[in-house]
């Protein structure tokens, strides 16, 4: 230490108090955004009844930007239909529902952004139901 002097420096606590307070708002800012972002609102939107045919169509939540957390689907019938979920996600394996039957999803994030429906022959009335 050539000659070197030791330098103390001192803060005021209520400096670093101040500091400390503005970090912990932020933290909790943030950690409230990413709440409400996988909180759902509590909204069902039942959408019109749709009439599946061979021509596979592709349905996605009414609302530009707002994703489903869960998917209810019941087949009316007369024909079974095919389902596959987040289309551009999902294996290019199909779920098949059958004649009355309730096909549901839920996940506990907003997850659900689209679904392809089509049959193997005729058509199949469905209802549709998401939640977000």
């Amino acid at each position: 230490m050539y000659g070197s002097k030791e330098q103390r420096v001192t803060l005021d606590s209520q400096v670093l108090t101040t500091a400390l307070l503005d970090e912990i708002a932020g933290r909790l800012l943030a950690l409230e955004a990413h709440n409400k972002e996988i909180s759902p609102e509590g909204i069902v939107e039942p959408l019109p009844i749709l009439n599946v045919t061979t021509t596979p169509v592709v349905v996605q939540p009414p609302q530009e930007g707002k994703h489903w957390f869960s998917l209810s689907v019941v087949n009316d019938g007369p024909q079974p239909c095919w389902i596959v979920v987040n289309t551009g996600k999902s294996s290019t394996r199909p779920y098949q529902i059958q004649l009355d039957e309730v096909y549901e999803v839920t996940f506990i994030k907003p997850l659900i952004y689209d679904m392809r429906l089509y049959t193997d022959a005729g058509i199949a009335s469905v209802r549709i139901k998401g939640a977000r």
